[in-house]
């Protein structure tokens, strides 16, 4: 009898140890699956975070494309009001031109 106790003994502890291995073995599974997770929700914030960087930058090109054609516009007229003022100034700067050159010629 006393032999049969030690061999139920020797046999729970050897489910024991199994038992203990499978344990082992399955949470370096789940450690292992739950890193390749976290690496894969990592990869997904990074992807979503450059999506979002390049959005932003998107809508901020075309911000500052809707601010830079007024300005290019009013620039544009100015330059015409400019040129414009100066064609019909030239005349007057010719004529003002001939009449000191005509003068300072003498009767020419």
């Amino acid at each position: 009898m006393l032999v049969e106790i030690i061999k139920d003994i020797r046999t729970a502890e050897e489910k024991a140890d199994e038992i203990k291995r499978r344990a082992q073995a399955d949470a370096r599974k789940i450690v292992q699956e739950a890193e390749l997770k976290a690496v894969e929700i990592f990869q997904q914030s990074v992807a979503a975070a450059e999506a979002g960087s390049r959005e932003i930058i998107v809508t901020a090109e075309k911000e500052g494309q809707s601010q830079v054609v007024p300005v290019q516009q009013r620039t544009a007229e100015e330059i015409q009001r400019i040129i414009s003022a100066a064609r019909s100034k030239q005349e007057s700067a010719i004529s003002l031109v001939m009449e000191r050159i005509v003068k300072t010629d003498g009767d020419s």
